[in-house]
């Protein structure tokens, strides 16, 4: 199994992050992702997340923990090479202003394509990460 994941300290509170990222749905506001349709809320909701480029992700949330603020969901389906995909998201408060955010994953992949899928779902958590800091600071 390889894991990816990114923790990174932002300047938003932990309860602004924890609102966007706890919906599952507009992660399309902060993120590589063209749109996504969100069907359901809470453990259970499902998400279609379509990229620039058309190809699909169909993700289910699994679990929601709005006292830790912590989430885990997983890939269905999607355009990569992977099988078994499983996410966490966890936020912490630092202070009033500031929150640390670890976003990370699970996956299975072949050898060959290890390399390039630990690059890519690093590039998408940290684009992720500093797109919410900016959104949330745009909002204010």
């Amino acid at each position: 199994m390889t894991n990816v994941t990114v923790s990174k300290s932002i300047e938003a509170s932990a309860q602004d992050v924890w609102s966007k990222l706890a919906a599952f749905s507009g992660i399309e506001h902060f993120s590589p992702i063209a749109k996504s349709v969100v069907e359901g809320q809470g453990a259970g909701a499902k998400r279609t997340c379509t990229l620039p480029d058309g190809a699909e992700i169909n993700e289910v949330l699994d679990r929601l923990d709005n006292e830790n603020m912590e989430l885990e969901y997983r890939i269905l389906t999607g355009p990569f090479p992977i099988t078994d995909y499983v996410s966490t998201i966890n936020v912490k408060a630092i202070d009033a202003n500031s929150a640390e955010v670890t976003w990370g994953c699970n996956f299975n992949v072949e050898q060959d394509a290890e390399e390039k899928m630990k690059g890519v779902f690093d590039g998408f958590y940290h684009t992720m990460i500093d797109s919410l800091e900016q959104l949330i600071q745009s909002e204010k």
